[in-house]
């Protein structure tokens, strides 16, 4: 059942959250009934007007009877709820880490996948899918989508369904002399491909003198680029670990040194952040920049895996609040761990 309801969840991307309130319908209704309408919507603070159309769907499906005294479940309701039970508890269970850490940072929406992106590459690819579908729910006709290099945001790109609206992919950095497939450029020509849209490319180092920063930003093809970046209308980047993020620089003995001495654990747009969230070092990169992320642009960060759970941390405590945030249980776990030793007094 579970392999039908993820093959299910592609085509539709909101099916588990329609089958979860449905089935908290049925549950609350068999642990309540007969209960009147009203005061099924003041316990799940659901509307009237949704629930009705629910218990109607119900209904038709002979899950629910209604009768003068209120609704009660049929018995093919008890045996559906039965069969649902073990996967319905798994999908609330994420949901509870999802809204600890939601309320906790401020943030948007997020979202919470199963596993560890650091034992199983299938993972990551289910933080492709919850990113291609957060795309698909948000996009307009018309937007500039920025995106970032890494392996993470090639499996969002592979993920990627056709999007059915005119769409423009652009680079958010310039080349880190990564591997080929994973360099943002790569990357925008693969969503573009499998979202059938189009992109732009951005050929320019991510790290440059000051000197060749002054000349390449006013180059006409790179200044028309770097203008479509700043003013994207979504932005879909992932996190980085700060040492492991040097090293794809190619940073300097210096640099490492002074990252190793500034205790930074955690990359973003070539800034890097200790484990209070603060700056300890930034680098002149082309592309992006932490002050561009303005209250207009709609931001999905994508990041995973047990050994990213200190540099995630870090960085979503400058994260802009209206980010959506698309995590694996291992580090969403983590998270709410830390949340809740922050939150024991000290005796």
């Amino acid at each position: 059942m579970n392999h039908l309801l993820k093959v299910q969840q592609l085509l539709i991307p909101d099916l588990i959250e329609k089958m979860y309130r449905r089935y908290l319908i049925l549950d609350t209704i068999h642990l309540h009934q007969p209960i009147g309408r009203r005061a099924l919507s003041d316990i799940l603070l659901i509307t009237e007007r949704v629930l009705r159309s629910e218990i109607d769907l119900l209904k038709a499906q002979g899950l629910v009877n209604i009768s003068s005294k209120g609704m009660t479940i049929t018995d093919e309701g008890i045996d559906l709820l039965s069969e649902l039970q073990s996967l319905m508890e798994g999908y609330a269970a994420l949901e509870s880490l999802s809204q600890q850490i939601k309320l906790h940072y401020g943030l948007n929406e997020v979202i919470v996948v199963n596993g560890n992106v650091d034992t199983d590459d299938i993972v990551k690819n289910r933080l492709g899918e919850a990113a291609s579908n957060v795309l698909q729910r948000i996009v307009q006709d018309g937007d500039i989508v920025s995106v970032t290099g890494g392996s993470t945001m090639l499996s969002v790109a592979n993920q990627l369904k056709p999007l059915n609206k005119r769409i423009t992919f652009t680079p958010a950095r310039g080349g880190l002399g990564e591997d080929l497939s994973f360099q943002a450029n790569a990357v925008v020509q693969q969503m573009a491909e499998h979202g059938k849209s189009q992109f732009e490319v951005l050929y320019v180092p991510d790290q440059v003198s000051e000197e060749a920063y002054k000349t390449l930003v006013n180059e006409p093809s790179v200044k028309r680029v770097l203008d479509h970046i700043k003013h994207a209308n979504i932005l879909i980047h992932g996190v980085g670990d700060a040492m492991k993020m040097a090293k794809r620089r190619h940073s300097s003995n210096d640099d490492f040194k002074m990252l190793d001495e500034q205790q930074a654990v955690a990359e973003a747009f070539g800034y890097y952040f200790n484990a209070a969230g603060e700056v300890v070092h930034k680098v002149r990169t082309i592309g992006i920049q932490l002050d561009d992320l303005n209250e207009s642009m709609k931001i999905i960060a994508v990041a995973g895996g047990s050994t990213k759970q200190h540099a995630i941390e870090a960085y979503l405590k400058v994260a802009p609040k209206h980010t959506i945030l698309i995590i694996d249980s291992t580090v969403a776990h983590w998270l709410t761990q830390q949340i809740k030793q922050q939150a024991m007094p000290v005796l």
